[in-house]
C-alpha cells in the first residue's frame, strides 16, 4: 500500500486513525503492529513470502536485542548478529553485481534492516529495549517501507508513549498534505520528462532536451522523497508518534558534503554513527577518514541499487567529497555562490547513475549532454517538452529553496493556510484520479 493511493487515503488510514485515536495507551504498540502488517501485506500482496520475510526479520531483531543486553558488550556477539541481520540485504544488493537478472528487492527490506541494526547497536550499547518496543518500533507503519530510520532510542520511546493531542493531529496534517502535493503535483509530472526521453532513446534526443531530462529527474528525485517523507512523519504525528525530518533543501547547500547532510539526513546519520565513526571517522589521520569515507560510499552506492551504476554513483560522490575535503573545498567556503551552481549542477549529473539500466546506458547519456552520438531525431523536441513541463520545473526549482517555507510558516495554522491545504489536497487527489500516479521511487532502493 502506499500514501498516494486512494485504498491508503480515504480506507486504511481512516479507519487506523480513528481506532489508535480511542485505543488506550498500553494497546497502541500492538495496534501499531496489527496495523502495519496489513499495511505491508496490501502492498506485498503478490508476493506475500515477502510478509513472512518481514515477520522472521522482526522476531530475529527482537531475540538479537534481549541477546545483546544479557551478554554486556561482546563485540563478536554484535558482529554476528549485525551479520545475520544484513545478510539478505547484502545477497540481493551482491546478486545485482554479479546476475545478470538479481532478485528483486524485497519492499523495504534497505530500510527495515537498517531499523533492525540501529535497534542491535542500541540494545549492544546498554539501551533498555522490550520485544514489543522493537517490533512496533520496526513494523511502524510510516516508515516501514521507505524511513526515515529513526534513532533507536527515540523510536522505542515515541511507539511506547504517543502523545495524541490536538497540536500534533493538526501539524501531522499539514505535513501530510504538504508532502501529498508535492508528489502529486510536482514529481509524478515530472516523470513525464524522462519517460520521453525513455521512448525516444537518449541518442536521438537534442543536446538540450537531455539537459531538460536531467533537471527534470533531478527536482522528480526530491520532490518524490521529500513527499513521502513528509507524508511519513506527518501520518506518525496524527497518530501522536514523533519521526526525524529527512531533508533539509539539499539543492540550496555550497559543497557536497553539505549537500548529504541535507539530503536523506537519516540514511546519513546511520552511516556516520555505524560506519564512519566505527572505522575511526575523521580522528586518527587522513589515511583512516579516507578509508572510512570510501567504505561509507561504497556502501551507499550497493544501498541504493543492485547493480555497478549505483557502484560507481558512490565511488562519485567520495570522489567529490574528497576533493572538498582534501583539495578545493576552501574554495567552496570563500565563494558561496560558486558553491550554490557547482552543488546542484555536480548531483543531478550524478543522477545520470540512476536513471540509466548500466554503465554503457550511462555513458551514452552522458555523450549525449556534452553534444555527441550525432544529430537528433527532432532539434526542437525540447521546445515541445518545455511548453507542458516548465509550470512543474519552476515550482520545482521555487520549492526547493527555504522562501516558500518562511511564507508558510507566517500563516501556519490560519484560516487561510487551512483553506489553501484544503485545495491542495483536492488538487492532488485529481491528478492521482486522472493520471496513473507513479510509485514513490525510493521503494525501490
Amino acid at each position: 500500500m502506499v500514501f498516494n493511493s486512494f485504498g491508503f487515503l480515504f480506507l486504511f488510514f481512516p479507519i487506523f486513525f480513528l481506532a489508535f485515536r480511542w485505543l488506550p495507551r498500553r494497546w497502541c504498540p500492538w495496534a501499531l503492529i496489527l496495523g502495519s502488517l496489513v499495511f505491508y501485506a496490501v502492498g506485498a500482496r503478490r508476493a506475500l513470502w515477502q510478509v513472512a520475510l518481514l515477520i522472521a526479520m522482526t522476531a530475529l531483531g527482537v531475540a538479537g536485542c534481549r541477546a545483546l543486553s544479557a551478554r554486556g558488550r561482546d563485540r563478536r556477539m554484535l558482529a554476528l548478529w549485525v551479520g545475520v541481520t544484513a545478510a539478505p540485504l547484502a545477497f540481493v544488493k551482491l546478486a545485482g553485481l554479479v546476475l545478470a537478472e538479481p532478485p528483486a528487492l524485497p519492499l523495504g527490506l534497505s530500510f527495515y534492516t537498517f531499523q533492525l541494526i540501529a535497534f542491535l547497536v542500541y540494545a549492544w550499547k546498554g539501551g533498555q529495549t522490550t520485544p514489543l518496543g522493537v517490533a512496533a518500533g520496526t513494523l511502524m507503519f510510516p516508515k516501514l517501507v521507505s524511513g526515515p530510520i529513526g534513532e533507536a532510542g527515540a523510536i522505542l520511546e515515541t511507539v511506547r508513549a504517543p502523545r495524541r493531542n490536538k497540536a500534533r493531529l493538526d501539524a501531522g496534517l499539514e505535513m501530510f498534505i504538504l508532502g501529498l502535493a508535492a508528489k502529486a503535483v510536482v514529481a509524478d509530472h515530472l516523470a513525464g520528462v524522462l519517460g520521453q526521453i525513455r521512448t525516444w532513446g537518449v541518442g536521438a534526443v537534442s543536446v538540450p532536451m537531455a539537459w531538460i531530462g536531467v533537471a527534470g529527474y533531478a527536482l522528480q528525485l526530491y520532490f518524490d522523497f521529500w513527499g513521502y517523507s513528509l507524508m511519513a512523519v506527518g501520518a506518525a504525528r496524527m497518530l501522536g508518534m514523533l519521526l526525524p525530518d529527512n531533508f533539509n533543501h539539499p539543492y540550496c547547500a555550497v559543497s557536497i558534503a553539505e549537500f548529504w547532510r541535507r539530503w536523506h539526513i537519516t540514511l546519513g546519520q546511520w552511516f556516520k554513527t555505524h560506519v564512519y565513526i566505527p572505522l575511526g571517522g575523521s580522528r586518527n589521520g587522513t589515511g583512516r577518514m579516507v578509508l572510512a569515507t570510501l567504505a561509507v560510499w561504497v556502501l551507499t552506492g550497493v544501498w541504493h541499487g543492485a547493480g555497478w551504476n549505483y557502484l560507481l554513483w558512490g565511488l562519485v560522490m567520495f570522489a567529490l567529497i574528497m576533493g572538498e575535503r582534501l583539495v578545493y573545498g576552501r574554495a567552496l567556503e570563500k565563494l558561496p555562490a560558486l558553491g550554490h551552481v557547482y552543488v546542484p549542477l555536480a548531483v543531478a549529473l550524478s543522477w545520470v547513475f540512476f536513471i540509466t539500466p548500466n554503465p554503457a546506458g550511462a555513458g551514452a547519456y552522458f555523450r549525449r549532454l556534452f553534444g555527441g552520438s550525432g544529430a537528433a531525431g527532432d532539434p526542437q523536441d525540447w521546445l515541445k517538452a518545455l511548453r507542458w513541463c516548465w509550470p512543474y520545473l519552476a515550482l520545482g526549482g521555487l520549492f526547493s529553496t527555504p522562501l516558500p517555507g518562511k511564507l508558510w510558516r507566517k500563516i501556519s495554522g490560519t484560516g487561510a493556510a487551512w483553506a489553501l491545504l484544503f485545495a491542495l489536497f483536492w488538487v492532488s487527489v485529481y491528478f492521482l484520479a486522472t493520471a496513473a500516479s507513479d510509485p514513490f521511487l525510493y521503494f525501490s532502493f
